[in-house]
């Protein structure tokens, strides 16, 4: 029987949440399985955790594998969905609210996530009322929380998959992979790596978030919810992807750390929210998830980038940010990606149990 709360004590990582039906959440209970059986076919263990923080870890210790993920995290990404759902926006799924922009200069001044209340337990029963009663704006809702809930999820496992936690060991650091919204500073020859890793668990996370949901589409086919996606939503696979890319860079958006401006670039533990979610984009282009054409791709991320910040603008009441990608659209962020790039076969695909990694080349 393994003792998951040791192994979060050991990994400075809060008590394991008891996941109750009568949650004031509403759905702690169905995504914690889905969680579960997700992280069972990477042989990991997964829980909630008693922390308001907006996070999520990936552990390797003891020779067993955690995902957790903070209720805050999980009460952020909940109120973001529901605030798509209310707002009015992506108007053919039916609901009483035509979306409306009126931009407050005050909000837009603020952190995107303190807009969403970061830190504060979301009330499902108060928090759905006005929209709750229109069965298509609850798929809305299901839907964005399902890409956002996966995608957190799949990029912890990522982390896994890859071994992370073992490679951080080998070179006599923790096994402990915490990803949070604010990044802090690191030595250069262990920001890089850190980087590179959330590149790769970025990537695993879109790539496993679209191919989960295309497959749940066409095994669930006949269910009115699916039909209503199909209808609506997500005709075929290059809706499906663009979609699904909207709700990431909406994610990216609202989750980007404030402070990434104020540490040097080399330095930083993450990479900067919109450099990230670029990334994401080029490996679109690179991979065509689903099969999807190289004209299809480049729709999808042109499509996604301006959609998104609408989104993003609408749904908190903010003016939108023209500027967000052109900050990292620099020689020196091309010369970091670069970087970044030579780095990734060191921190790629499984390890042999009896193997340790190659040293760092610099």
């Amino acid at each position: 029987m393994i003792d998951i709360n040791r192994i979060l004590y050991r990994n400075n990582v809060s008590t394991a949440m008891t996941v109750r039906t009568d949650d004031p959440t509403g759905w702690l209970v169905p995504f914690c399985s889905e969680a579960r059986a997700f992280c069972e076919q990477s042989e990991a263990h997964f829980a909630f955790v008693e922390s308001v923080e907006m996070q999520a870890v990936a552990i390797q210790d003891e020779g067993v594998d955690v995902v957790a993920m903070y209720a805050g995290m999980f009460w952020v990404i909940c109120r973001l969905a529901a605030a798509v759902a209310n707002s009015g926006v992506f108007p053919t799924m039916a609901g009483e609210k035509e979306p409306a922009w009126k931009p407050d200069p005050v909000k837009t001044s603020q952190v995107p996530r303190k807009l969403l209340q970061e830190g504060t337990q979301f009330d499902w029963e108060l928090e759905s009322a006005g929209w709750k009663d229109h069965p298509e704006r609850q798929i809305l809702f299901y839907a964005a929380l399902s890409i956002l809930f996966r995608f957190v999820l799949f990029h912890e496992i990522g982390h896994l998959r890859n071994d992370h936690g073992r490679r951080r060991k080998a070179r006599s650091l923790s096994p402990v992979q915490v990803d949070a919204v604010n990044s802090f500073a690191r030595q250069c020859e262990e920001a890089i790596p850190s980087q590179a890793r959330e590149i790769i668990a970025d990537s695993f996370a879109l790539k496993m978030t679209l191919e989960v949901l295309d497959r749940e589409m066409s095994l669930k086919a006949d269910l009115e919810m699916t039909r209503i996606l199909r209808d609506k939503l997500m005709p075929d696979q290059e809706a499906l992807v663009r979609f699904v890319l909207i709700v990431v860079y909406v994610f990216f958006r609202i989750s980007g750390g404030s402070n990434w401006h104020e540490i040097p670039l080399d330095r930083l533990s993450h990479p900067p929210a919109p450099f990230r979610m670029k990334a994401l984009m080029a490996a679109l282009l690179e991979h065509r998830h689903l099969g999807i054409s190289e004209e299809a791709a480049e729709r999808s991320v042109r499509e996604a980038s301006a959609v998104g910040e609408a989104v993003m603008s609408v749904v908190l009441g903010i003016y939108p940010d023209p500027y967000w990608f052109q900050r990292i659209s620099t020689p020196e962020y091309d010369a970091h990606f670069e970087c970044l790039f030579q780095e990734l076969p060191h921190w790629s695909g499984r390890l042999s149990r009896d193997v340790r990694p190659k040293p760092m080349q610099t």
